[in-house]
């Protein structure tokens, strides 16, 4: 018996020694890889409980002034990098695009289960990607912006002009409802407005770290009846949001396809593509395609410049003297009897500044979409394993004090170079890096170059009468992981 008890009572000691091995031969090489530098990880879960639901940005560029512009987290065992500064996504997302531009299967599956990936935004990189792509940059190049799509984007706005009073959301949702589908609309609360504003809030519970950490780890969620309890609400979330994508991406093209079948005018671009590329033969990936494009476009715009519209407004509220300064270069090159146009913009400097200054100050996606490496790389000495998260804190550029002095003050100055001329610091960071740069750009920044200017050609913006103290932006933002 003796024997046999000494070999009992040794087996549990030589497997507690061999797991103090692998411990101290899996410490030595961590030791050896120098991930770039960041905040202590906790035992369970590593910095995930650490970052904040609410503008996790701000949270991220409180820490790089400490752990620096390349900084690592570690996300329950995977890997995250955050940069804040424009050079050190300039250099990986854009000088190293081939391995920086996909989006990673866990947002893949997380997209594919909640209908969401119909977003070229949301796809990997890759031939379907790539073709999509293409197809995008056909209609949505500058010049089909300034010849094909600008007609409809003035019509807008002039529209917009005369409701912006009762009916602000007008302009963003109502763009795309007139671009996209031919679909006039008079006011905000147009049934499809509404239906795109509760889509694009989906995303906020989409995005959520603990919705996304149940769905990639039980793909099988949306199987679960709504009841049961940790699964239930994620499987709300997939209902509530495949139903309301069905609609947005069907309704609208119900609408053209019936102007289409009784002859009647329909100016949109999905009119003019479907007759261009299905003519009198049936093409369902042709359609389907067509539909993802204008859903995507249709959603975007009822979200993201209807963010920096608003914020453009603030802060003409807030700062008369930038306002009267505007309208002063307005008056001067342009006259009182008619609106400024595209034609104008080299000639309407100040206004271009307010644009570029509207646009740094409250970037309508502050930390942009995640990338994921698709092979292991090395930055400035630093490992960046494959299969890392990089995400670019777009907010912490566009507040570097190393760049833009006093960069909480909104000052359009700062774009003009000694001499009195506009500097070439004309990058919109909040239109993202490399190969995933938005796709619709062009037409966004169409559209708010020329809102912002008709606006200050018509209006004189100030302060609620009634109210003694300056609104916080906070309340006119979601509080989403990415977006603004």
């Amino acid at each position: 018996m003796a024997p046999l008890l000494v070999h009992s009572l040794l087996f549990p000691v030589m497997i507690i020694g061999l797991l103090k091995v692998l411990s101290s031969w899996k410490e030595r090489k961590a030791r050896s890889i120098h991930y770039p530098p960041g905040p202590p990880g906790r035992l369970f879960g590593g910095n995930l409980k650490d970052i904040p639901v609410k503008k996790p940005w701000l949270a991220y560029a409180d820490w790089a002034k400490q752990y620096g512009d390349v900084m690592h987290l570690q996300m329950s065992g995977d890997h995250a990098i955050i940069l804040s500064s424009a050079k050190a996504a300039n250099d990986l997302l854009d000088k190293r695009s081939r391995i920086y531009s996909s989006r990673g299967k866990e947002l893949e599956d997380v997209m594919k289960l909640t209908g969401w990936d119909f977003n070229i935004g949301f796809q990997n990189y890759g031939e379907a990607w790539r073709k999509n792509r293409r197809l995008y940059q056909q209609h949505f190049r500058p010049d089909a912006v300034a010849n094909r799509l600008r007609p409809s984007i003035e019509k807008c706005i002039a529209v917009f002009l005369n409701n912006l009073i009762d009916s602000p959301e007008s302009l963003s949702g109502g763009l795309a409802l007139t671009t996209m589908y031919g679909i006039k609309v008079a006011d905000g609360n147009n049934p499809l407005l509404v239906l795109a504003k509760k889509t694009v809030h989906t995303l906020d519970d989409v995005f959520a770290p603990r919705f996304v950490s149940i769905v990639s780890r039980f793909p099988l969620v949306n199987s679960v009846p709504e009841w049961v309890p940790f699964f239930g609400p994620a499987r709300r979330v997939i209902d509530e949001t495949r139903k309301y994508l069905h609609d947005l991406r069907e309704i609208p093209v119900q609408d053209v396809q019936r102007d289409m079948n009784l002859n009647a005018e329909n100016g949109g671009l999905v009119a003019e593509v479907m007759r261009e590329k299905l003519g009198n033969e049936e093409s369902t990936e042709e359609l389907e395609a067509i539909k993802d494009m204008a859903a995507m476009v249709f959603a975007a715009s009822a979200d993201t410049i209807l963010s920096s519209t608003g914020s453009f407004f603030l802060a003409m509220a807030r700062n008369s003297e930038v306002q009267q300064k505007a309208q002063d270069e307005i008056d001067a090159v342009v006259g009182r009897d008619r609106l400024p146009t595209l034609e104008d913009r080299k000639s309407l400097p100040y206004i271009e500044a307010i644009y570029r200054e509207t646009m740094r100050t409250n970037p309508a996606v502050p930390l942009g979409l995640p990338h994921y490496t698709t092979e292991d790389d090395f930055y400035n000495g630093h490992y960046i394993p494959k299969g890392t998260t990089v995400s670019a804190n777009i907010w912490a550029m566009t507040h570097d004090e190393r760049v833009y002095t006093r960069p909480h003050e909104f000052k359009p100055e700062r774009f003009f170079n000694d001499s009195g001329d506009l500097n070439d610091d004309d990058t919109i960071l909040a239109f993202g890096f490399g190969r995933r740069v938005c796709v619709g750009r062009h037409m966004a920044e169409t559209t708010l170059w020329l809102t912002f200017a008709s606006v200050l050609a018509s209006f004189v913006i100030s302060k609620n009468k009634d109210s003694t103290q300056d609104k916080d932006l906070s309340e006119f933002y979601s509080d989403g992981p990415f977006f603004s």
